[in-house]
């Protein structure tokens, strides 16, 4: 039997039994298999789980990918895009913190990537699980959610190749697949849709892997042609099919994934510095109120901005590409800072988001019936 079947079937029940424990609770698995890496990752020859991790982490970009097709894009509502640019005022913010810090224009985009993006599957998952997506702060959050993907995304085409050459090269295979999207896209669908759902199955991950080995070869960012081949896909009218047949197998290498995270993050983080540690909690409190005034901006009423607030906590998937990236590229510092920021951030604001409810009756209390109908009564009417 070869060591790696041993291997992943020490790592699926080890994240199946942590799944379980939470399942109940209604918080998402995933901070259980960032803790399940910590625990077994001494012992655990994760490497031998490979390919799998590294497959879960590009169908999972391929899945974001496919939130963008254009109908997606026109929907965003104005209380979103205006909510989304009190958001993204973190993004010039952290630049400035990284040069504070001491790294140069490159590390400090990172860093700024590695502060912006929140985790739009926590968030949505979230939303799903806490029957929360009727309410009025869900739309303007994931709709800010959208908006950050898709600037990340841009800062991973601008820091994911391999200097000029990759930037320029992911420029023009983009320009290409859109240019094909747009003109030879409308006969594909139609030709695909006769399809069995095994051909799509098998399409869909070919489609994404290939794109993404694609932009690796022209020194260009993996992760960036698995998220614009989602876009194609999603662009394409195909993104319910892929929703449903890649979603097992996404979820299974997203799970060993973070777990091989938690895992390496164990050695990346033994000699973790207070600067990081003081970026972390600096990243994780300068969004509060920049989401707060967004949420403001959008409409919403002083309970509402606050659960606003508090969904995007959350760190995540693009996150640990982006200190994936800055470890490659020299940056241990942004790399321990992502890693330890999707450590802290996903059960926090799992539990924030939880409990936001009770957080903002405490901060918020509701005014007494009978005070609030003697100050109508009293208030001149207009």
């Amino acid at each position: 039997m070869h060591p790696s079947l041993e291997a992943f079937a020490l790592a699926a029940g080890l994240l199946a039994l942590g799944a379980a424990l939470v399942h109940r609770l209604g918080f998402p698995p995933l901070p259980v298999y960032l803790l399940a890496g910590l625990l077994v990752g001494g012992w655990l020859p994760v490497e031998a789980l490979e390919p799998l991790p590294s497959l879960g982490l590009l169908l999972l970009l391929f899945s974001v990918g496919l939130e963008f097709g254009p109908d997606r894009l026109r929907g965003l509502s104005g209380k979103a895009l205006r909510a989304g640019f009190y958001d993204a005022l973190a993004l010039p913010l952290g630049f400035l913190l990284g040069l504070l810090a001491g790294l140069d224009w490159r590390g400090a985009l990172l860093l700024a990537g590695v502060i912006y993006g929140s985790s739009t599957t926590v968030i949505a998952k979230l939303i799903i699980d806490l029957r929360r997506a009727a309410n009025p702060e869900s739309e303007v959050v994931l709709g800010v959610s959208v908006l950050q993907d898709f600037l990340v995304a841009l800062l991973l085409a601008l820091l994911g190749g391999q200097g000029p050459t990759g930037f320029l090269g992911g420029v023009a295979l983009a320009l290409a697949y859109l240019l094909f999207a747009r003109f030879l896209g409308p006969g594909l669908a139609r030709f695909m849709e006769g399809f069995s759902d095994e051909v799509i199955l098998l399409l869909g991950a070919a489609f994404a892997m290939g794109s993404a080995l694609l932009f690796q070869s022209l020194e260009a960012s993996a992760a960036v042609g698995a998220f614009l081949a989602g876009v194609i896909a999603g662009g394409l009218g195909l993104r319910e099919r892929f929703e449903r047949l890649l979603a097992p197998v996404r979820d299974l290498g997203m799970a060993l994934f973070f777990l091989v995270v938690g895992a390496k993050a164990l050695g990346l983080l033994q000699g973790l510095s207070p600067l990081a540690v003081g970026l972390v909690l600096f990243g994780l409190l300068l969004k509060l109120p920049l989401n707060h005034l967004g949420g403001a901006r959008a409409g919403l009423s002083r309970k509402r901005r606050l659960y606003s607030a508090l969904y995007l906590v959350p760190r995540g998937e693009f996150n640990l590409v982006l200190g994936a990236l800055a470890l490659g590229q020299g940056y241990p510092l942004v790399a321990q800072v992502a890693v330890l920021l999707v450590l802290v951030s996903i059960p926090l604001g799992a539990l924030l988001i939880r409990f936001a409810p009770e957080i903002a009756q405490a901060l918020y209390p509701e005014e007494h019936p009978k005070k609030r109908a003697k100050r109508a009564e009293e208030s001149p009417v207009e």
